[in-house]
C-alpha cells in the first residue's frame, strides 16, 4: 500500500490539529483494543465497523453520457465511461446479531461501492490498485458529529462492555427520577470528559439521529437510499455530498413477521437471482461555486449536519448497474471474497479527498481496524494448519 500526502484544503476548519491528531491516535487504538475484546484469540477479526455482510454483489459503475461539464471532475471526467465495481451491503452494529434485535430496533445499514481500475492519483492505493470506494449509510447524516465525540463513544464501549448508554448520559440530568448518586456520577462524568453546552447538544442531537435509525425499517438493502453524510472535496474549489438512490422498488418490500435473523441477506439474494437488472441513480450535492470559499464550519467539520437540498439538490452524474441473476452471491467463494475486501474512504482520487473531522479520523481508524483484521486472519490460518497438522500427524 502506498499513501500520497492529501493537500491542504481550504474548506477544513482544524481549531486544535495537535489535540485532534492525539484524539484520533487514541480511537485507533481503542478500535484495535475493542476488535481484540470483541474477537479474542485465535478467532478471526471481523471489521471494526460494518461487520455484518449481507451480501457482495458485481456491478457497473457507468458516468452519465450527459453530465453537466461543471461536473466532469476525477472519476466523472469522461461522460458514458464505463468501470466494473464491487458493492458490499452492510449492518452497522459493532457486533454481528440479528437484523432487528430483540427489541424490534433497526440498525443503520450501509453500502459500499468499490468502482475498481479508476487510474489516475489515489490517496491511498487498493492493494497496489487505484479504486475508488464510496463509503455511505441509510441516513443523511451520522450519528457523531467528529474525532471528540466518536473518541468520546469507544471509551463508553470500552469501559461498558460495548454498551453506548453512557455516552448519552449527561441528558439524564433533565430527567427528575434520576437519583442523587445517579446525578453525582452524570456531573463527575462530565467533569472528567470536559464536556460542555455544545458538546451536551450534540449529545442530544446524536441521540435523536440514533432513535431516527432505530425506527427506520428496511425490509430489502437493495431498495432504500444510501447517503455519504460526510463531505468530500469535488476537484480543488467545491465540495460534495454524495448519494445513491434505487431506480426502482425492488422486490421483497415487506419485512417478514416474524423477521428471521438474516432476513435482509434473504432479501438481497432473492432480489440479484431475479432476471431483471437493478439500477441506482449515484448523485451528487456540490457547494463552493458562487459561495463564500470557507463555507460554513458546520457544513464540513459537523458530520451530523444536513445539507439542505432546496439549496443543494441531488444531481445525477452516474448509473450503477447490478446485473442479475448473480447466483454466486451466496457461494463459500463469493461470501470469502467480500470478507477480504478493505474499503476506506481514503481508497479515493485525489479529485475526491475525505474531508471534515470524521474523515481525518476515519483514515487512521480504517487502517488500524484494516491492518490488525488481516493480521488475525494470517494468525488464525497459522492456528488452522497447527492443529489440523496434530491431529493427523
Amino acid at each position: 500500500m502506498s499513501t500520497n500526502q492529501p493537500s491542504r484544503c481550504p474548506f477544513e476548519h482544524i481549531k486544535n490539529p495537535d489535540l485532534e491528531a492525539e484524539q484520533i491516535s487514541e480511537t485507533a487504538e481503542l478500535t484495535v483494543k475493542l476488535l481484540d475484546k470483541r474477537y479474542p484469540p485465535p478467532a478471526q477479526i471481523l471489521r471494526g465497523v460494518h461487520p455484518k455482510s449481507h451480501g457482495c454483489v458485481k456491478g457497473i459503475f457507468t458516468v452519465s453520457p450527459d453530465i453537466p461539464p461543471e461536473l466532469q471532475i476525477g472519476l466523472f471526467a469522461e461522460p458514458g465511461k464505463q468501470f466494473d465495481a464491487f458493492l458490499r451491503f452492510s449492518n452497522a452494529a459493532a457486533l454481528v446479531g440479528p437484523d432487528i434485535d430483540n427489541t424490534g430496533k433497526h440498525g443503520s445499514r450501509g453500502m459500499a461501492i468499490k468502482v475498481l481500475d479508476v487510474g489516475g492519483e489515489v490517496l491511498i492505493d487498493d492493494n497496489g490498485a487505484n479504486n475508488q470506494d464510496f463509503l455511505m449509510i441509510n441516513q443523511p447524516v451520522f450519528a457523531f458529529a467528529n474525532s471528540k465525540d466518536y473518541l468520546r463513544l469507544d471509551r463508553v464501549l470500552d469501559q461498558q462492555d460495548d454498551k453506548a448508554d453512557g455516552f448519552f448520559a449527561p441528558l439524564q440530568l433533565q430527567n427528575p427520577a434520576i437519583t442523587e448518586e445517579q446525578r453525582r456520577n452524570i456531573l463527575a462524568y462530565i467533569e472528567a470528559e470536559d464536556i460542555s453546552a455544545e458538546d451536551i447538544q450534540r449529545i442530544a442531537d446524536s441521540f435523536k439521529i440514533v432513535g431516527e435509525i432505530q425506527s427506520t425499517p428496511v425490509a430489502n438493502p437493495l431498495g432504500v437510499q444510501y447517503f455519504s453524510a460526510a463531505p468530500f472535496l469535488f476537484g480543488q474549489d467545491r465540495v460534495m455530498k454524495f448519494s445513491a438512490k434505487p431506480c426502482a422498488e425492488v422486490p421483497p418490500t415487506e419485512i417478514p413477521n416474524p423477521p428471521a435473523a438474516n432476513y435482509l441477506r434473504d432479501a438481497l439474494i432473492e432480489a440479484v437471482n431475479r432476471s431483471d437488472d437493478l439500477h441506482f441513480d449515484f448523485m451528487l450535492q456540490v457547494r463552493g461555486e458562487g459561495e463564500d470559499f470557507g463555507i460554513d464550519n458546520e457544513a464540513i467539520e459537523n458530520a451530523s449536519s444536513e445539507w439542505d437540498e432546496a439549496l443543494y439538490p441531488f444531481v445525477k452524474v452516474a448509473k450503477i448497474t447490478i446485473p442479475a441473476p448473480q447466483p454466486e452471491v451466496d457461494s463459500d467463494e463469493n461470501i470469502a471474497h467480500c470478507e477480504n475486501l478493505a474499503f476506506t474512504p481514503w481508497h479515493s482520487l485525489v479529485e475526491h479527498q475525505p474531508i471534515g473531522s470524521i474523515n481525518r479520523l476515519r483514515k487512521s481508524v480504517y487502517q488500524a481496524s484494516s491492518e490488525h483484521r488481516l493480521q488475525r486472519k494470517d494468525s488464525f490460518v497459522q492456528f488452522l494448519k497447527k492443529t489440523f497438522k496434530s491431529l493427523f500427524c
